[in-house]
């Protein structure tokens, strides 16, 4: 039991630091270092390392061992199109089977995430991990009334992957967006039981987050033929928008 604990620990703090960005995209991640900085066996190490290539945050390659996950423009493009999709299905489904206590809970995380600010103070930039804790919450809430195991599962597959470009953004981003307008308007219609617009809000604050990363410099893995194009559309689609506001 004690082995298995210290494996899980392992795994969860590997996946912290992988998703908030701690180790670059295709960095050699190496057992011994890591064993010795967390104190714990070298096959509690391996076992992490194998479960977070089934999450597919590391890739295992023969006679190279364990390297992080390459990041890319194709990668990012595909993973929001499946996500809009699983994700509003769930939401759709929430809304038409949540309770009483279902409404409460969101207007509960909803409370907290409005009143925390998103980033820490000073530089450099560095999301507030409260923040972070409370915007997994409530997207976890909005679709906690659905009743399909299959479609939860790949939706929570899905949201990992997402907060590792959410996470990468950061330093890359120029562009100033208002999280709290976008997260009441998903609140506001599904609390008003409109299917329709709240699948609406919340894909468009998906596709958002997307596209502020496509139009950054951030250093995608790929040179796909055509990403230039797409950062490039990105940048101006999300500029016109600002100006008209």
């Amino acid at each position: 039991m004690a082995a298995a604990n210290r494996t899980t620990q392992t795994y969860e703090a590997l996946k912290r630091e992988l998703l908030v960005g701690m180790h670059p995209p295709r960095s050699k991640l190496l057992i011994d270092q890591l064993a010795e900085r967390f104190s714990v066996s070298l096959s509690a190490v391996r076992e992490a390392l194998s479960r977070l290539t089934s999450d597919r945050l590391v890739v295992a390659e023969p006679q190279r061992g364990f390297t992080v996950a390459p990041v890319s423009v194709d990668d990012l493009i595909d993973l929001t199109a499946v996500r809009i999709d699983i994700e509003t299905r769930c939401l759709r489904r929430s809304i038409l089977l949540g309770k009483l206590e279902w409404e409460g809970r969101l207007l509960d995380g909803w409370h907290q995430l409005s009143r925390t600010a998103p980033l820490l103070a000073g530089p450099p930039r560095a999301l507030n991990p409260d923040w972070t804790r409370l915007h997994t919450r409530f997207h976890d809430d909005l679709i906690a009334a659905c009743d399909s195991v299959w479609w939860l599962r790949l939706r929570d597959q899905l949201f990992v992957q997402a907060e590792r470009y959410r996470h990468m953004s950061l330093p890359y981003a120029r562009i100033e967006r208002n999280v709290d307008d976008e997260h009441r308007a998903i609140l506001d219609a599904t609390l008003a039981r409109d299917a329709d617009r709240a699948c609406e809000a919340l894909a468009d604050h998906l596709q958002r987050t997307a596209d502020i990363l496509l139009a950054s410099n951030a250093p995608f893995d790929d040179t796909p033929k055509g990403a230039a194009k797409l950062r490039d559309d990105g940048r101006r689609a999300i500029g016109a928008e600002d100006h008209s506001h």
